[in-house]
């Protein structure tokens, strides 16, 4: 159990909507305290707000945990000590009593952008972005983390070089380690920190595993720096499969994104990520079969390849090579043709 809101390390001002947490250093990464603060905050029902300044950047498992919440935000402050900005959108903020929230341009619908932000060479390396589901059984020998070894060993040629509960992480890379700890909090999800990488080829990622009706989850969001380019799709597509024919793929994107010449986050504007591909496991193709799946007709740029094993197809849809953010419009268009009027469009 999380230390209350009023006695978490972390936090420097709680309030009715938000708690505030002050870090003056050069990265933050999700420390034991960070991880406790934000399960105190969740407990609570508030949003949870970081406030740096604009040289510090976050880890990967900061940026992609840390801000799902109504009302977080990373708050940046400017260099010159007046005012601050979100880190991840660029609109400036102001306190208001009660959290930073975005300052009003004057026009409907609009916020007013810190030139801090904006003022970044867009001329920066790649990553690769990989959002990945894959199902277990619900076996007393079911070893998790397996498909999270398999995606590190694919993107970058090693294993991950460890994990642990938060930052830095603290435990070698071993699967058998990391499910006697899960199986231990079971039924309550496990959230996990995972790092790897060589030759240039840093990665991090997130590791998340749920018991559900199904069976076991294993979610898995990583970043790898990719400073010589991104992987072909021809490459990308080839990890998806090798992740279908290995495990029950419920779902699969990957996307390319500017970045450093590691998986940190910079408070500045980098660029729109652009979608490479998507893939659809057996759980989505069940009540409307596959062949209506590989029918995609009416977006001509997509030619669907069916991946997996027979007894648990899944579906491969390439869209781009993760540059062009025009590339986003075959992927609206794709999903409008796989999902039915009026269902909810759910994040990859």
């Amino acid at each position: 159990m999380p230390n209350p809101v009023e006695l978490s390390p972390a936090i420097d001002i709680r309030t009715d909507k938000v708690v505030v947490i002050m870090q003056d250093r050069p990265v933050v990464g999700m420390s034991a305290w960070l991880v406790d603060a934000l399960a105190a905050a969740e407990v609570e029902g508030l949003g949870l707000q970081l406030v740096t300044p604009a040289t510090t950047r976050l880890t990967f498992a900061v940026r992609t945990t840390l801000f799902s919440a109504r009302d977080s935000r990373w708050v940046v402050t400017e260099p010159n000590g007046e005012g601050a900005y979100d880190g991840l959108g660029g609109s400036k903020l102001k306190w208001d009593g009660q959290m930073f929230a975005a300052v009003a341009a004057g026009e409907q619908d609009k916020v007013d952008m810190s030139p801090t932000f904006v003022a970044v060479d867009l001329e920066l390396p790649y990553q690769l972005m990989i959002t990945a589901r894959v199902r277990y059984q619900a076996l007393e020998s079911t070893v998790v983390g397996k498909a999270t070894e398999q995606l590190f060993t694919d993107l970058t040629g090693v294993k991950p070089a460890g994990w642990g509960t938060a930052e830095p992480v603290t435990q070698p890379w071993n699967v058998g380690q990391l499910t006697a700890y899960c199986r231990r909090r079971a039924p309550k999800p496990t959230w996990l920190a995972v790092v790897g990488g060589k030759d240039g080829l840093s990665a991090a990622g997130a590791v998340e595993i749920h018991r559900r009706p199904a069976g076991l989850e294993e979610v898995i969001t990583m970043s790898v720096a990719t400073p010589d380019g991104l992987p072909s799709p021809g490459d990308v597509q080839r990890v998806g499969e090798r992740l279908a024919k290995s495990f029950t793929l419920v779902s699969f994107f990957a996307q390319g994104a500017r970045g450093g010449t590691d998986t940190k986050s910079m408070p500045h504007w980098v660029g729109v990520p652009a979608p490479m591909a998507m893939g659809v496991g057996n759980d989505a193709l069940q009540g409307e079969g596959l062949a209506k799946a590989m029918d995609v007709s009416g977006v001509a740029e997509i030619k669907p390849v069916k991946i997996g094993s027979s007894a648990s197809p899944a579906v491969w849809y390439p869209i781009g090579d993760g540059k062009s953010q025009l590339d986003w419009n075959i992927y609206s268009a794709l999903l409008g043709r796989l999902l039915p009027p009026g269902a909810p469009v759910q994040q990859p």
